[in-house]
C-alpha cells in the first residue's frame, strides 16, 4: 500500500513537471510571438522609401499631419486621432486611423493629395499661396516659408519685456499700438506648431491655422488703424488685408515714415540710451513685416522697414 501511494506522487509529480514545462514552452512561444503587420504597412513602407528613407522622421511629420488635421474625418477616426500623443513610435497607431492610411495607399503611388489633411477653408487659403495643383517641390517649399514665417510671428507674440512712458496727451502710435497687439489678440499657447523641414508633400492643419490667425491680426482694428486703406489701398482685397499682405514692400517709404515719426515721439532729444531702448522695441516689427515682405523669396536679402534714427 505504501508502495502504491509512494509511486502514485511520483506520478503526480512528474505529470506536474510535464504540465509546467509545457506551459514554459507556450508561454515563451507567445512572448517570442511578433504580432502580424499591418495591412497597410507595405504602402507606409513604400510612401517611406519614395520620400528618401529616415522613417522615424517621417512618423513624426505624419504623427503632426494627424494630430492636427482640419479635414472632416468619422468619429472613429477622430477619437484615434485624439489619441495621439506628440511622438509616436509605432507606426501601426497611426495607420488605424482610415484619415491616414487613405493618404499613405496614394503617397505609396506618388499620388497624394496635398490636400488631403486640410478643411475645405484651409485648401482655399492654401490655394492663393500654393496654387490649385501644386507640386510636391512647391508644396514643401510653401511648407518651409510658412514655418519660417510663423517663427517670426511667434517673436512678436510673446509678452513684451519693454515698457514705453509717454508724458502729456498720448501721441497717435498706431504701429506701437499694432506691437501690443502680438501678445494680446490670442493666447502665446494657441500659436500652431509647424515643421521646420518638413518631407511629406501635403499640407498641414497647423499651416491653415496660422493663416487663420494672421488674418484676425492683421483685420484687428489696430492693423487697419496702422494701415489705413485710404493711404495702403493694394494691401486690401474685398475689403480685407489677406493673411500673408507682401503687397506690404510697395509701401516701406511709407512705413519707414510713420516708425521714424513714433520714434521722435517717444524719445526725448538728446537722449541715446532711451533712443536705443526705443529702437529696440521697434525691432520686432521691423522683423515681422520683414518677413511678410519676403515671405516665398527667403534667398533675397533683406529689405529692413524700419531703421535706427541716424
Amino acid at each position: 500500500m505504501r508502495k502504491r501511494t509512494e509511486f502514485a506522487v511520483i506520478c503526480a509529480f512528474v505529470v506536474l513537471l510535464a504540465g509546467g514545462a509545457g506551459a514554459t514552452w507556450m508561454l515563451r512561444d507567445r512572448l517570442s510571438h511578433k504580432p502580424p503587420p499591418h495591412p497597410a504597412r507595405g504602402d507606409y513602407d513604400a510612401m517611406v522609401e519614395r520620400l528618401g528613407g529616415n522613417e522615424p522622421e517621417l512618423r513624426v511629420e505624419l504623427n503632426l499631419l494627424a494630430t492636427t488635421a482640419s479635414a472632416p474625418r468619422d468619429p472613429a477616426d477622430q477619437a484615434r486621432a485624439n489619441a495621439l500623443t506628440r511622438e509616436c513610435l509605432d507606426p501601426n497607431t497611426l495607420l488605424e486611423i482610415g484619415q491616414v492610411r487613405a493618404f499613405v495607399a496614394a503617397a505609396a503611388r506618388g499620388e497624394g493629395n496635398a490636400f488631403h489633411f486640410v478643411s475645405e477653408a484651409h485648401h482655399n487659403r492654401l490655394q492663393e499661396i500654393g496654387g490649385k495643383n501644386p507640386t510636391s517641390e512647391k508644396v514643401l517649399a510653401v511648407r518651409k516659408s510658412l514655418a519660417r514665417l510663423s517663427d517670426e510671428f511667434e517673436f512678436i507674440r510673446h509678452p513684451p519685456d519693454w515698457t514705453v512712458k509717454i508724458e502729456g496727451d498720448k501721441p497717435l502710435l498706431p504701429f506701437l499700438d499694432l506691437l501690443k497687439e502680438g501678445p494680446e489678440f490670442l493666447p502665446l499657447g494657441e500659436h500652431p506648431t509647424l515643421m521646420a523641414v518638413p518631407r511629406i508633400p501635403a499640407f498641414a492643419g497647423a499651416d491653415g491655422e496660422l493663416l487663420d490667425q494672421l488674418d484676425r491680426f492683421f483685420n484687428g482694428p489696430r492693423a487697419r488703424a496702422a494701415f489705413p486703406p485710404a493711404k495702403f489701398p493694394k494691401l486690401y482685397r474685398d475689403g480685407r488685408i489677406p493673411p500673408i499682405p507682401t503687397a506690404l514692400g510697395d509701401y516701406t517709404t511709407e512705413v519707414e515714415k510713420g516708425v521714424i515719426s513714433e520714434k521722435r515721439e517717444l524719445v526725448p532729444f538728446g537722449d541715446p540710451e532711451h533712443a536705443e531702448a526705443v529702437n529696440d522695441v521697434y525691432a520686432k516689427l521691423d522683423r515681422f513685416l520683414s518677413a511678410i515682405i519676403r515671405f516665398g523669396q527667403e534667398d533675397r536679402p533683406a529689405n529692413q522697414l524700419t531703421h535706427p534714427e541716424e
